[in-house]
């Protein structure tokens, strides 16, 4: 059976920078063992700089996260499937951003 994330997973495994956290737990692509993408219910969390998350979402690119706490992080933002075709270049994005911190 096809994962949604094969893509970005296949884009990123020969990236020296990441490492594809599989298995049970917290699915997703690290930095520095940090969690910088996250798959997260058939669809695509990932980090960013506060203002660059507030960015994305008024430019229509994803929607505030939020994990269950009923108050939105400033520094995620979920990219639904519907936006799969910018999962990749969104999961570059965050990984610069985190790489820069």
């Amino acid at each position: 059976m096809r994962d949604i994330y094969d893509g970005v997973k296949n884009h990123f495994r020969d990236n020296p920078d990441v490492v594809i956290s599989e298995g049970k737990g917290a699915q997703g692509l690290k930095h520095n063992n940090k969690m910088f993408a996250m798959f997260y219910k058939g669809d695509l969390t990932i980090k960013v700089k506060p203002e660059t998350a507030a960015k994305l979402i008024d430019q229509g690119k994803g929607l505030p996260h939020d994990p269950g706490t009923g108050v939105p992080m400033k520094d995620r933002i979920l990219i639904p499937a519907s936006l799969k075709g910018s999962w990749i270049s969104m999961c570059e994005l965050s990984l610069e951003e985190v790489k820069t911190k």
